[in-house]
């Protein structure tokens, strides 16, 4: 294997990142910006005919997507008045419509041509009643964000129909073409909201619109790359399986989102519910990309009887009649159960734990908490108090869906991860390359000068190579002291691997650093 070759191998591009410039690096979603402002609550002021309110929120046409006119005032940070004419408006989810508090989309194009809501077709506005605590779906969109897995920005806003206020929502990005621009820099490949039954076993199903909605190119409904995809999952011999999964789907994409998604008990997804998520062909990977979505029953929230913060990490799909080979087929294979196990414990140690999640979690419940008290139709549905927001993060709501508190959950839910840890697979990635090697500072200072310690005995020496993006070896030297400095000054800005080879356990592992 040539050095460009093990460069390009994603299972060995180990995710700890030495960031001086976001920009630089790359990051996959973009700012929040003042669409999806977070230390802000913006008002939403819509205005339409009472007649086609009222037609709207009918038992009768609840189910429909036809959308109503009405205008929009949009009142943001800093003074900000924006006025939308002529724009769309219906209700939008599924069971969910069926509730006292609706949830709405809002379409800025559909009657008037080039209006966006800050470059924007489309805004979800959801009214989250299954969460006392209206903060669970913004924790867990922001860890996706936080380890840059590309998902949907979100914010909350106060919303106000025809001068009623409506009570607090969440402001949830589209997932559309402009979503795809933004994240992969294309929008041309095929976009697939998957819905529940979306194994990706069952071949049959493949071009069943209500479990594989392609939401791009419909007119040529070409599904012939997830036919195939789904093909590979469910028929691939192991050795074949293992060898090819990588030409098939961004692997370390996936593995990093369902570290999040088993830590969070987001049990509404693909591994256990088969529901709830998208696929994008990525025409410039030629890979599907894992897109994660509708994350409200997460972090102790329940609806088929289990416990998500004790059930194991390595047994997360369900059980039964329904395979999941993306998830089971990829843990099986040692050296991606080694990455998830990796993820798991870099997400506990890093931003999934109490201190970390519930400083953001106070932030937030500050920030709404007058707008949840005047909220009329937040109680509508399960009954909640303002008593039940206020504890919501600490406390269960007895008797109900709401098993936990968000707090206890994500401790119980980090002691028992920590537990479950196959540490055989933790070894293999810490035992030279993690734990007992730390690159320091971060980022570089501006002598260019990266120092090196080895906390490990059993390491004598290791050798490390710096390569560019081009494959091409800039920088070689052999460390054989517990402490030591490279000086780098020869080095242009840009962005690099270091490669680390320890010559007695021939284990090797890259790390990416960025030269400002």
């Amino acid at each position: 294997m040539t050095l460009l070759d093990f460069l390009v191998m994603k299972a060995f591009i180990f995710s700890i990142v030495f960031i001086v410039s976001i920009q630089l690096f790359g990051q996959v979603n973009p700012p929040f910006n003042e669409e999806y402002i977070q230390n802000f609550l913006p008002t939403i002021e819509v205005t339409m005919h009472d007649t086609a309110y009222a037609w709207m929120v009918h038992a009768d046409n609840i189910w429909s997507d036809d959308y109503q006119y009405a205008t929009v005032v949009y009142k943001g940070s800093n003074g900000l008045i924006n006025n939308y004419d002529t724009l769309g408006i219906r209700l939008r989810g599924n069971t969910s419509r069926a509730k006292d508090k609706k949830s709405f989309k809002l379409h800025f194009e559909k009657f008037t041509d080039d209006q966006y809501f800050f470059g924007l077709k489309k805004v979800n506005l959801k009214a989250e009643t299954n969460d006392p605590s209206l903060i669970r779906e913004h924790l867990i969109l922001n860890m996706y964000r936080e380890i840059n897995v590309p998902v949907a920005r979100v914010n909350h806003v106060k919303l106000y129909i025809n001068s009623n206020y409506m009570g607090l929502y969440s402001s949830i990005e589209q997932i559309d073409s402009r979503f795809l621009n933004s994240r992969f820099g294309n929008d041309s490949g095929n976009l697939f909201k998957c819905s529940y039954g979306a194994d990706l076993f069952n071949g049959n199903t493949v071009y069943d619109n209500d479990i594989y909605e392609l939401k791009t190119n419909k007119s040529t409904n070409n599904r012939s790359k997830l036919q195939a995809f789904v093909n590979f999952l469910a028929n691939s011999s192991n050795t074949d399986f293992a060898n090819n999964i990588e030409s098939y789907i961004n692997v370390e994409s996936y593995i990093m989102q369902l570290a999040i998604e088993v830590l969070s008990g987001h049990w509404d997804a693909y591994s256990y519910n088969m529901n709830n998520y998208y696929l994008y062909y990525n025409p410039s990977k030629s890979w599907f990309e894992y897109i994660p979505y509708d994350a409200d029953n997460t972090l102790g929230i329940d609806w088929v009887n289990r416990d998500w913060s004790d059930r194991n990490i390595y047994d997360w799909a369900r059980h039964g009649n329904h395979q999941r080979p993306l998830h089971t087929r990829l843990l099986s294979i040692d050296k991606y159960e080694a990455m998830y196990s990796r993820a798991i414990n870099n997400r506990i140690n890093s931003i999934y734990n109490v201190t970390y999640q519930m400083n953001i979690a106070n932030n937030y419940h500050s920030l709404i908490s007058t707008a949840v008290q005047s909220d009329t139709y937040y109680p509508l549905d399960f009954g909640y108090t303002f008593q039940n927001f206020t504890n919501g993060l600490t406390q269960n709501i007895s008797g109900t869906h709401v098993a936990y508190g968000i707090e206890p959950f994500i401790a119980k839910r980090v002691s028992s991860a920590n537990n479950q840890l196959n540490q055989v697979h933790l070894s293999i990635l810490d035992e030279y390359f993690n734990s007992e090697i730390t690159l320091y500072p971060v980022p570089l200072n501006s002598h260019k000068i990266l120092n090196i310690y080895i906390d490990n005995q059993m390491v004598k020496s290791i050798n490390i190579s710096i390569i560019n993006v081009m494959g091409q070896v800039v920088f070689e030297e052999k460390v054989t002291q517990p402490r030591s400095s490279l000086n780098l000054h020869t080095l242009k800005t840009g962005i690099y691997f270091i490669q680390l080879s320890h010559t007695e356990s021939n284990r090797t592992a890259v790390k990416k650093i960025i030269i400002k």
